[in-house]
């Protein structure tokens, strides 16, 4: 892609569903940052964000989105990656939709700025006016 004289790697963002996400995981070509609600620990090559209001070191606190999103763009301005929001549907539930949505939409943007791909977990049990607006924000 070509931008105001400026070359840009090609990216993507989209929406994948739960079951895609050992697949991209496993076919990965650099780093991840995964935001998940899986307390796993982290594989070599991913950078795992626990989504968790416990007190852990390892956890995120999921109604802090900013603190979220400086980690990530930390993270993206270190070198390249790729970022999977694995979390999306807890993070409605604690901050509701129109919260989430805005950070989603900021993740897209940063991984863009970044020349990050940005994949979003969502699963069927989304409302579909939830779900309308996330493809527009994603895709």
């Amino acid at each position: 892609m070509l931008l105001r004289g400026h070359r840009y790697l090609e990216t993507s963002s989209r929406l994948v569903s739960p079951e895609n996400v050992p697949k991209l995981l496993n076919k990965r070509r650099r780093n991840v940052i995964l935001i998940t609600r899986d307390p796993a620990p982290p594989r070599e090559g991913v950078s795992v964000l626990w989504l968790s209001t416990i007190d852990h070191p390892r956890a995120v606190d999921p109604r802090k989105l900013h603190v979220i999103e400086q980690k990530v763009w930390e993270s993206l301005r270190s070198g390249n990656a790729d970022v999977i929001l694995d979390g999306l549907e807890y993070l409605i539930l604690e901050n509701g939709p129109e919260p989430a949505l805005r950070f989603v939409g900021k993740l897209r943007d940063m991984a863009v700025l970044t020349n990050s791909n940005f994949y979003v977990v969502a699963s069927d049990a989304l409302e579909e006016r939830i779900r309308s607006l996330l493809k527009r924000i994603v895709e």
